[in-house]
């Protein structure tokens, strides 16, 4: 553009943006984001912005980076939101008002194609089975053609296709400079692109994927970037997390020794090496296979997370970690008289070593900063041990908050009530957010008194009380057939959801019930969004990142308050630090964690001017418990309806 213009000018009544946009509406909201945004990008500081749905917030941060001329990084959460920030309102913005932008979005490495071991694969291919045969045939004719080597080109590959693990690499398989195929490397193209771009979309755990290898001799995705924007900002803690600890899996072993058996089978490997790691895949197998029957005793009934703990486990757990970490040790000195053969296997000789090294530290459960846990799958016969932080508020202070450059961290929920109004304490201290940092709240141009109900039926049980969920199916019964379907039905676990889907199913129910894990999600939500009258019944994965505006959904029903479980061995430990501290750990972490997650439940229901539609929250405990208010007070304000007959006929 010529001129740079103002954030005012564009976003004015009579602005640019209104010059282009079929039916503008000016929203004084968006405007006062936007400046804000500007301000903190000016001065370099942190901005926390909550801005409810419909304030057009994802120009109200784009606008601004794109005028600044600062090298931006945008991250978000869901595929939901980065596929309308990429498909539409980039598109939109650079067709219109910045031709010359530079944009990319970079995936993790899992999603390329790695060159080199496609070719090793195609050399010496195994297969479980037919389809996995026919899956490679087409995967092969899609590799002689593709320019950026992004598995998304291939409509016809299903995401769990396990042919795909064999043709990318982990930062630990890539052998980076080594590699003959270096230069042709899709993940080092599509990163080099990334590095030039004035404007980079990434999800969050890629960036805190590269956060976390900053200053490890990795390659350094962030230094280039002036200003980080991390729209969904809710989500950070819980990934950032992720990136910030440790992991030994059957996976990960299982993965280096089929790369280490392929190395040893290349013409010029001496027959030694094929008999050791013959030898000693055999030995690990077995040894991963005791470990793994350990842990799925240790998890009993329960399955899921379960906090590590030796004592618990026993002497069999012990013993079989200590035999492991020692064979994996033992082939990792074997490999460095023989690491000359080839780059693959000094590769596999480095990994071996980091995984007992991360095995010996797992077991040994020293670091306090840590939460030790483990997941062990019966079905799948895996098993992954974790080491966890229990505050990420330090490591985003020093390494996000502590670089140079602006971050802007915004969501629809970001805020909590604390003194009966909206307040950003809780996610400031969570995420380590620095005092300087500027708290804006910009809230929806909707009318929720106007457009939404908030139904909290009574007298109703308690979650805990037996009758719940027939309560809770014989009353959303009614409700359904007041809107005619044409809801959302969150739960807050499985086992509810599946029960009242039981017992709806049962009564001749007259709607369409669609149900979490009968189909993929995108073609429930297909379904859901084609058959006007239906009720989609769901659990978590549903609660954020879904978009259905229009009449398929005038009604959205929540079980319970979603509180964490609290013998999560995360969940678990958090708590048991603040209670340390002598903090009440119930009203500190585990209700503003439910809050913002109530919160992101109800903000499906609304999505445009014209929406109507009623909330139905059947936890009693809003109204019976003290903390019900901060549950409320966190809410738009919407009038509340107690009983059902009280709905106005001609609401919905």
């Amino acid at each position: 553009m010529a001129n740079a213009p103002s954030v005012e000018s564009f976003f004015d009544r009579d602005g640019h943006l209104s010059r282009v946009v079929d039916r503008y509406e000016h929203r004084p909201a968006q405007l006062r984001m936007a400046e804000a945004v500007w301000e903190a990008m000016a001065q370099s500081t942190p901005l926390l912005a909550e801005a409810g749905t419909g304030t057009g917030k994802t120009f109200a941060y784009l606008v601004p980076a794109l005028l600044s001329g600062k090298k931006t990084v945008v991250s978000t959460a869901t595929k939901a939101l980065q596929d309308q920030i990429l498909e539409h309102d980039i598109p939109f913005l650079k067709k219109h008002f910045f031709p010359k932008l530079r944009m990319k979005v970079l995936k993790g490495r899992r999603n390329y194609l790695c060159l080199r071991r496609y070719h090793e694969f195609s050399y010496q291919p195994s297969f479980f089975n037919r389809e996995e045969a026919a899956s490679f045939h087409r995967l092969r004719a899609w590799a002689s053609r593709t320019r950026t080597g992004d598995r998304a080109e291939v409509d016809a590959l299903p995401e769990d296709a396990p042919i795909w693990s064999e043709l990318t690499a982990s930062g630990d398989q890539c052998l980076g400079i080594q590699c003959s195929h270096n230069e042709e490397c899709f993940v080092q193209k599509n990163r080099l692109e990334a590095a030039r771009a004035d404007l980079l979309v990434v999800n969050h755990h890629l960036f805190f994927a590269s956060l976390s290898l900053e200053g490890e001799g990795a390659w350094d995705l962030l230094s280039s970037f002036d200003v980080f924007v991390f729209d969904e900002a809710h989500r950070l803690e819980d990934v950032a997390a992720m990136y910030f600890g440790l992991e030994f899996s059957s996976f990960q072993v299982v993965e280096t020794l089929r790369d280490l058996q392929r190395a040893a089978s290349a013409p010029k490997a001496p027959a030694e090496l094929r008999s050791r790691v013959a030898g000693t895949g055999e030995h690990l197998s077995r040894k991963l296979w005791d470990l793994h029957q350990v842990l799925v005793e240790g998890a009993g009934k329960r399955g899921g997370r379960v906090r590590l703990d030796p004592l618990a486990l026993g002497k069999p757990f012990v013993e079989t970690c200590g035999d492991l970490q020692e064979s994996l040790r033992e082939l990792a000195a074997f490999l460095e008289a023989h690491s000359s053969l080839s780059p693959a296997v000094e590769m596999a000789r480095g990994r071996l070593g980091a995984l007992s090294r991360s095995l010996e530290m797992l077991s040994e459960r020293e670091d306090p900063r840590m939460t030790y846990w483990y997941e062990a799958s019966p079905v799948r016969k895996s098993f992954t041990l974790r080491a966890t932080p229990l505050e990420v508020a330090p490591i985003l202070s020093e390494r996000l908050f502590g670089r140079t450059g602006a971050v802007i961290l915004t969501s629809a929920t970001l805020t909590t009530a604390q003194k009966g109004r909206p307040g950003f304490h809780f996610i400031r201290e969570r995420l380590g957010v620095p005092q300087e940092g500027a708290e804006k709240i910009f809230p929806s141009p909707f009318d929720f008194s106007r457009q939404a109900l908030l139904y909290l039926p009574q007298p109703f049980p308690d979650p805990q009380d037996p009758r719940f969920c027939d309560a809770v199916a014989q009353e959303a019964r009614a409700v359904l057939e007041r809107t005619r379907g044409r809801a959302l039905f969150l739960f807050t676990s499985y086992r509810n959801m599946h029960e009242v889907h039981q017992r709806l199913a049962a009564r001749d129910f007259p709607y369409p019930i669609l149900c979490q894990g009968e189909r993929p999600k995108r073609a429930l939500l297909a379904d859901f969004k084609s058959e006007l009258h239906s009720v989609l019944l769901a659990t978590y994965s549903f609660w954020e990142g879904i978009d259905v505006p229009g009449e398929a959904l005038s009604c959205v029903l929540i079980d319970k308050l979603p509180f964490e479980v609290p013998d999560d061995p995360v969940t678990a430990a958090r708590l048991e630090v603040l209670k340390r501290a002598g903090e009440n750990a119930f009203y500190r972490y585990q209700v503003p964690r439910a809050v913002l997650l109530l919160k992101q439940g109800i903000g499906r229901l609304i999505r445009s001017r014209s929406d109507r539609g009623l909330v139905v929250l059947f936890d009693c405990r809003l109204t019976t418990k003290h903390y019900g208010r901060l549950f409320l007070e966190s809410l738009p304000p919407m009038p509340v309806l107690r009983r059902l007959s009280d709905l106005p006929g001609d609401f919905l």
